[in-house]
């Protein structure tokens, strides 16, 4: 019957978790308690009622859990017996809640390592894909020291059996292109998605099933081949068109495209460029390329000598490369001195950090 009743107790906590802990531990207290109090009142009688209670609640749970202090002890052989029956039953009761706790603990961890716990996260970021583990430790880092340290990644894909980065990231096991994946990285409450799928194929199936389920979500997507850029072109036209429509502004998505073949052509008459370049696409070797919006808030048009004395003025040490137009899209690169700055346009800059310029002090 003993060993009945704790396989039953097992089952419970399987089931409900830690509620069947709380009532199966307070319903045998409060009958141990009662019955003492009845046969053996003279042992945990004290000034008050409060106080008595406490005392039997103390012995209880130093009996249950074997520790054993002696300073509480039935005296009557009614009290004894019933003490016999809270050790047999508690103890084990409490070696049955300190196992299921543990196993409970450990099962969750599997499933969080395998990817099968959904995250809760918001404002963060996630990667669907993300290639090979040292490259997708490299995007990690990356995105870590442009956006903070304390930035929340989740990593989604079927290529990894568990998480590969436990330490820096989270894990959720499946197809990027699948809605059930997308949930369980809680995408809609995410800030930026990255999408770095195996294949163009499964990039940008990805980026339709993630457009069609947060269209305001900031994405960039990584592409191999330059004749599949005409496929996310159709969905940020599909994307402006809803704006026109809704009087939203819903972000263009972002395509990064493969430039070695570019770099080699350039090499053979600019020698080091490339060197050069890579070194300022990694945040951790000094200065980088950053992009800064332009005042926002401010209804105002400002010429670029100006803009190039206020960036360079800021802690960040900003030089100024580019920009691009928020209203027509347009890059200019090295852009004249005749040339105007407005509102939300989109300055590149060469930096020491990512300049975050208040512009509302600066003008």
């Amino acid at each position: 019957m003993y060993f009945l009743l704790m396989k039953r107790i097992r089952r419970l906590l399987r089931k409900y978790d830690w509620l069947t802990i709380i009532v199966v531990l307070l319903t045998l207290h409060c009958i141990s308690a009662a019955l003492l109090l009845i046969f053996d009142w003279e042992t945990y009688a004290q000034d008050t009622i409060p106080k008595t209670l406490w005392k039997g609640t103390w012995w209880f749970f130093v009996t249950a859990t074997t520790v054993g202090y002696g300073d509480v002890v039935p005296q009557s052989i009614v009290g004894q017996v019933i003490a016999v029956f809270d050790m047999i039953f508690g103890i084990g009761l409490m070696f049955t809640v300190i196992g299921a706790g543990t196993d409970k603990i450990i099962e969750r961890r599997k499933k969080r390592l395998k990817g099968l716990k959904p995250v809760k996260y918001h404002d963060h970021i996630i990667i669907l894909g993300g290639g090979a583990k040292k490259k997708l430790e490299i995007i990690c880092r990356e995105i870590r020291m442009d956006l903070g340290p304390e930035i929340d990644i989740v990593v989604c894909s079927d290529k990894y059996r568990e998480n590969p980065l436990p330490d820096i990231i989270d894990f959720i096991y499946g197809k990027i292109d699948q809605d059930d994946t997308l949930k369980k990285a809680n995408l809609d409450g995410a800030q930026k998605v990255v999408i770095y799928g195996i294949t163009d194929e499964e990039s940008i199936l990805a980026t339709m099933a993630v457009d069609d389920m947060n269209r305001e979500l900031f994405i960039s997507v990584y592409l191999r081949e330059r004749n599949n850029i005409k496929h996310i072109d159709r969905i940020n036209r599909t994307r402006q068109k809803h704006s026109e429509i809704t009087g939203k502004q819903y972000p263009k998505i972002t395509i990064v495209t493969r430039i070695y073949d570019l770099m080699l052509a350039r090499e053979l008459s600019n020698p080091e460029i490339s060197d050069v370049l890579f070194r300022l696409l990694r945040t951790r070797e000094g200065d980088a390329f950053y992009s800064v919006q332009a005042w926002p808030d401010l209804n105002v048009c400002i010429k670029v000598p100006e803009i190039r004395k206020l960036l360079r003025a800021t802690e960040a040490h900003a030089l100024l490369l580019g920009v691009k137009r928020y209203e027509t899209s347009e890059i200019i690169v090295n852009p004249d001195e005749n040339v105007y700055i407005c509102p939300k346009d989109q300055l590149f800059v060469i930096a020491k950090q990512k300049p975050q310029p208040d512009w509302e002090s600066i003008l």
